[in-house]
């Protein structure tokens, strides 16, 4: 393919016609436009910088349903939420065993469990973490991650709602203590997507949070720093789309765990550099490196005709030129002669 034209963008969120951070739209004042139709234009995206600014733990994975059973009979709740934001390990044990007892006295007032009842540790050496409840009889907490597997990821727990994620004294079937069978991954955002509604792909597929199919992203940053830090990321691939005029262009933002595909960068902006070119498709080689027929010679006799015949060609246009040559002069001599005949009779 070889370029004809290209066009830098560079961009700013914060210049974007509408939107937000997270999805917005830029205007072109001159449309981006195919010189010839047969083209394509190619895109990239050279230059990215992206705040850090959005949470592990967001408003789409934030709620951890559980059932909660004591002398005072079960329940089951689906709005014990942990606080949006970022968390280390320790901080997430603690704010879980925060959050649990909060719901819990909600339905049931009348409980005397605290905080110092959940015993929430971390071990460093195994990457584990162990649920476990002290100094109350009869109390249990089963966790339902299969409701919330991005939590269970934080924890080190798989997405399952069954007595394995329960944990307690007294009952049967609830182990004293639990322990997460994986190991902990409190940043389980590892990439971001950069999207566009705007652009038409021809030949991009994924299966991220959901099975295979079409896909408009232009580029997958992966986080590789920590939050409230920039994250820096070239990328040098380059997509073809099937858009021949681009009037405007739309760009948003996703994880790499939610079906929503938003990401929520709480009113950060961002910039990027996008680079479109448009290139002139050329054939390909197929069938052309396959081993067919010989060529056959032409013969040497047809070679030897061909060029006295160009011979005897050029002879002939030479002798012509130069008849006309012949015939031009005299006929200017016939119109001196004319010419001064004329003067001699005045």
């Amino acid at each position: 393919m070889e370029i004809i034209k290209s066009y830098s963008l560079f961009l700013n969120s914060r210049e974007a016609d509408n939107g937000t951070p997270n999805n917005c739209n830029f205007l072109f004042t001159t449309p981006i436009v195919l010189t010839n139709t047969n083209n394509r234009f190619l895109i990239s995206t050279p230059m990215i910088e992206l705040p850090y600014s959005f949470s592990q733990v967001n408003a789409t994975n934030n709620r951890l349903p559980y059932t909660y059973k004591d002398a005072g009979g079960t329940f089951s709740s689906t709005s014990m939420l942990i606080p949006i934001g970022n968390y280390n390990i320790n901080q997430l044990q603690t704010q879980l065993a925060t959050s649990l007892i909060a719901d819990i006295l909600i339905y049931r007032p009348s409980s005397t469990l605290t905080t110092a009842n959940l015993v929430f540790t971390y071990n460093s050496q195994t990457g584990l973490t162990t649920q476990s409840i002290t100094g109350v009889s009869t109390t249990q907490i089963q966790l339902n991650f299969a409701s919330s597997f991005v939590l269970g990821i934080m924890l080190g727990f798989p997405a399952v709602n069954s007595s394995a994620t329960a944990f307690g004294t007294g009952g049967t079937g609830y182990a004293g203590t639990l322990t997460s069978p994986n190991k902990v991954m409190v940043n389980p955002i590892t990439s971001v997507y950069l999207r566009s509604e705007t652009l038409k792909f021809q030949s991009n597929y994924e299966a991220i949070v959901q099975t295979y199919n079409n896909s408009d992203i232009i580029a997958k940053v992966p986080i590789t720093t920590l939050p409230n830090s920039i994250v820096y990321y070239r990328n040098d691939i380059k997509y073809l789309i099937s858009n021949k005029f681009l009037p405007s262009l739309n760009l948003y933002w996703s994880d790499n765990l939610s079906t929503l595909y938003t990401l929520d960068l709480q009113g950060v902006n961002w910039g990027v550099m996008v680079q479109i070119d448009e290139v002139m498709m050329k054939p390909t080689n197929a069938y052309q490196d396959t081993i067919g027929h010989p060529t056959p010679v032409v013969p040497k006799e047809l070679v030897a005709e061909r060029d006295r015949l160009m011979e005897d060609l050029i002879q002939r246009k030479e002798r012509l030129e130069k008849e006309i040559e012949a015939k031009r002069a005299a006929n200017q001599a016939e119109v001196k002669i004319a010419e001064n005949k004329n003067l001699e009779s005045k």
